[in-house]
């Protein structure tokens, strides 16, 4: 059962609010002066998140891959694709398109600042915006800045041990995050870097998953068997490859080498 409220849809991709999400109004209503702007500052706040996933969504679009959802979180946006591009350059690009999309609302309220004042709540939104942007760029899961770093180490190290760089390194700054947090009384960023160590640990565990079972699939590459070979499994995950046996029809053995 999905605890989410379904808020309508976006460019096709069904939109959503998870009950944490109202935790935001709770967050920032010390931060305006009345209680309207505090609702229109949140109202505004999930848009930018929004467009920030939607950035993801429509360049991910543009390689055949779709979105499930969209879901609004208390710490961010979370879209579902229905699979992530294994190739590093459409992972990158699908990666940098969240954050542009916050920068180029930065620029607009700069330009928009030049040529007229801008009141308060615009400045907020920019800082907003600038966050946002800066945030998702570390490059650590399961910040858009993994992806990115993820994507420029796969052609050295391959998918998997980019993985877990990745990841090892978001869960690092989560740490240290945690308990810079917690000697500081910070116990709400505390429980943020709780959540970037758990969403880390489960990208590398997904990715491990997929790589597992494309081995066992017959992935071309290193898994395919030479001419005259084939992979035996010897117990304990273990593989070995062995010269096919032919038997011809006098009983006599012939073995390919």
């Amino acid at each position: 059962m999905r605890l989410s409220w379904k808020l309508g849809r976006v460019a096709g991709i069904d939109l959503f609010l998870h009950p944490s999400a109202l935790l935001m109004f709770f967050v920032v209503s010390g931060a305006m002066p009345s209680g309207v702007e505090t609702l229109a500052f949140v109202v505004a706040l999930f848009a930018s998140i929004v467009l920030h996933e939607l950035g993801h969504c429509l360049m991910a679009r543009r390689y055949g891959i779709e979105t499930a959802d969209i879901t609004l979180y208390l710490f961010g946006g979370v879209a579902r694709l229905q699979r992530m591009p294994r190739s590093a350059g459409p992972e990158l690009l699908i990666a940098l398109a969240g954050p542009a999309v916050n920068f180029a609302i930065v620029a607009a309220l700069v330009l928009f600042g030049l040529l007229a004042p801008i009141d308060f709540f615009a400045e907020c939104m920019l800082v907003v915006n600038l966050a946002l942007g800066l945030f998702n760029l570390i490059p650590a899961f399961p910040m858009d800045g993994g992806r990115v770093l993820r994507a420029v180490l796969s052609g050295w190290l391959g998918r998997l041990r980019a993985t877990e760089v990745a990841a090892g390194l978001g869960r690092l700054l989560a740490v240290m995050f945690g308990v810079y947090s917690l000697l500081n009384g910070h116990y709400q960023n505390a429980f943020l870097a709780g959540f970037i160590y758990m969403v880390a640990g489960a990208e590398l565990a997904s990715v491990v998953a997929e790589e597992n079972h494309r081995r066992y699939e017959g992935d071309p590459g290193v898994w395919t068997a030479p001419p005259g070979y084939r992979w035996v499994q010897r117990g304990n995950g273990a593989w070995q490859l062995a010269p096919i046996v032919i038997h011809a029809r006098d009983g006599n053995r012939t073995q390919w080498n």
